[in-house]
């Protein structure tokens, strides 16, 4: 894909890093957690923009991940996710869905660190709307509990 192309398709940050070269077009089901406890635009913001556009502490302005929504392919590591993370209270809300290609490119982030994780980087178009595509989980500990037996 060409730089002029990207320009006009991602939010104007994205000339602050460089993608990988794996980001790719592909639909992943892929598992979110919802801060609002609903799929909207809030719970889908990646943590750059909910930041304000500013690096936190510690941050790598070159590291590509930091500007994408964070999603991951197996439940269990949202539940650890959701569990580490002191914004998510119980009940939290899980959301799932596909990584849509209309919406943005991904990379499963352990192809790019090799580190094991399903976490899957999704760098969003400009006014990309993916909650539209993802629905709340009703009863997530049940619909993990059946996760783990059927995944045997």
């Amino acid at each position: 894909m060409d730089n002029e192309r990207l320009k006009r398709l991602f939010p104007s940050y994205f000339d602050r890093f460089e993608l990988p070269d794996g980001a790719h077009e592909e639909s992943i089901t892929v598992y979110r957690a919802c801060k609002t406890q609903a799929c909207d635009k809030e719970s889908f913001t990646p943590s750059f923009e909910e930041q304000g556009l500013v690096y936190m502490a510690g941050d790598n302005p070159e590291n590509p991940g930091l500007y994408s929504l964070s999603t991951f392919e197996k439940p269990k590591d949202v539940k650890r996710f959701v569990n580490m993370q002191s914004e998510y209270q119980k009940p939290y809300k899980i959301a799932v869905g596909n990584t849509e290609p209309k919406y943005g490119l991904v990379q499963r982030t352990k192809e790019r660190t090799g580190r094991k994780t399903s976490h899957v980087d999704w760098w969003l178009y400009q006014g990309a709307k993916p909650y539209e595509v993802f629905q709340i989980i009703d009863d997530f500990e049940t619909y993990f509990e059946e996760y783990k037996q059927n995944k045997g």
